[in-house]
């Protein structure tokens, strides 16, 4: 195994970790007391969380006074000198975009969570690889071939069972589970727009993943600014999802938080885990692509769910546990970690393989050898395993050889 393949997969099982650990974070503070009261603030969590995506600028500063990039190395250059698309004009700042789908996406999931057991509001964000394949077809233009459309077949049926099984066993965590599960749907589709316009911009701009995350962070947390006092103001009575009469109390918030060390720290642990879990991810869709982040996503549900487990969160459900194999089985197919050898899904991989070739060297011909390591790569882009630099079409037929 390569060293630089080594790297990647340290980055797949770095936003496994940080991932689990932000989940059970964010349910933890759900169930912590403070004041006489249960600490239910959804918004200001989603708000927290993209001040922890805003970590990553500092982040980046760090790297590139570590590594001395000079402006010339400075990823901040596009691939489309000649004629600038508005992608390309906006440079950097086309994430404020994924930053939006983030804002939406992740606002209703941490509402979800609230309303939900951990590992159901996990499996259930599973439901995101049907979305990324949805827009993949539609907006990136991607096609998808037989094995592909089994693995989302597979998928869809886990996630029918997970949320049955919500439904009908509930769970000590669980306020109201199926208005939890119908929102955390609803959010995937917001989610899925995460990843297929990172993706989309990551193969035309060239940045650095970290800045990536902190511009994201800072857009959504500057949305949130905006939002914060306005759900502060609108009347709501309903105790599941509500705080002191209003949608959101955040100084009460801030109340708790001061009155309680465990939230606190909690608080400050969720922020953390999520600027390494999305710098993480964002690294592992500009290497591997969306749907590699997607499978890692939805694998550390078996963490968590152990978790919630092991502490009394919930218990252990059978109907759940088939729906999860289904879910996994669904991924591996679809990541083709798991070959079909009939009825032609073998070969299907093989098409898939040329297909997304033939893109890569459509979209990065003109790719020059002194570009910097951090480019935008699609995931089918043809690169070398050695130096994570993009090989030109003539190079290709040597690299299939070797691998």
């Amino acid at each position: 195994m390569s060293e630089n393949r080594c790297i990647l997969y340290t980055f797949m099982f770095a936003m496994l970790i940080f991932g689990t650990a932000n989940t059970i974070a964010g349910k933890a503070m759900d169930m912590s007391h403070s004041r006489g009261e249960l600490f239910n603030h959804p918004y200001f969590q989603t708000a927290g969380m993209f001040l922890g995506e805003l970590f990553c600028i500092f982040y980046y500063f760090i790297y590139k006074k570590v590594t001395k990039l000079t402006p010339i190395q400075e990823p901040l250059k596009t691939n489309t000198p000649e004629k600038k698309s508005c992608t390309a004009k906006m440079g950097i700042f086309v994430f404020i975009i994924p930053a939006f789908f983030d804002f939406c996406g992740s606002t209703l999931m941490f509402v979800g969570l609230v309303l939900s057991a951990p590992s159901v509001y996990q499996m259930m964000r599973g439901f995101i690889m049907i979305v990324v394949a949805l827009y993949s077809v539609v907006f990136l233009k991607i096609k998808l071939f037989k094995h592909q459309y089994l693995g989302v077949c597979f998928a869809f049926i886990g996630v029918v069972l997970v949320g049955l099984a919500s439904v009908l066993y509930g769970a000590n965590s669980a306020k109201s589970p199926v208005l939890g599960v119908i929102i955390i749907i609803i959010a995937q589709f917001f989610a899925g727009g995460v990843f297929a316009s990172e993706q989309l911009f990551l193969e035309n701009v060239i940045v650095h993943p970290l800045q990536a995350v902190g511009i994201e962070g800072m857009s959504g947390l500057g949305y949130y600014i905006i939002m914060l006092p306005v759900l502060n103001l609108i009347p709501c009575h309903n105790p599941d999802m509500c705080n002191g009469g209003y949608i959101e109390n955040s100084i009460e918030a801030f109340r708790q938080i001061w009155a309680s060390w465990e939230i606190a720290l909690l608080f400050v642990g969720f922020m953390l885990s999520i600027s390494l879990f999305n710098f993480t991810g964002v690294t592992t869709t500009k290497k591997a692509g969306a749907l590699a982040r997607s499978t890692i996503d939805t694998s550390r549900t078996l963490l968590i769910w152990g978790f919630s487990m092991l502490v009394g969160w919930e218990d252990f459900i059978w109907l759940q546990l088939v729906g999860f194999v289904f879910l996994v089985t669904g991924t591996l197919i679809y990541n083709e970690i798991v070959k079909v050898p009939f009825l032609g899904f073998t070969e299907s991989i093989e098409q898939k393989k040329i297909y997304m070739r033939n893109r890569a060297e459509k979209k990065h011909q003109s790719t020059k050898e002194e570009e910097p390591d951090y480019l935008g790569y699609s995931p089918g882009a043809v690169y070398d395993q050695s130096h994570f630099k993009r090989q030109t079409v003539t190079d290709d037929i040597d690299l299939e050889i070797k691998q």
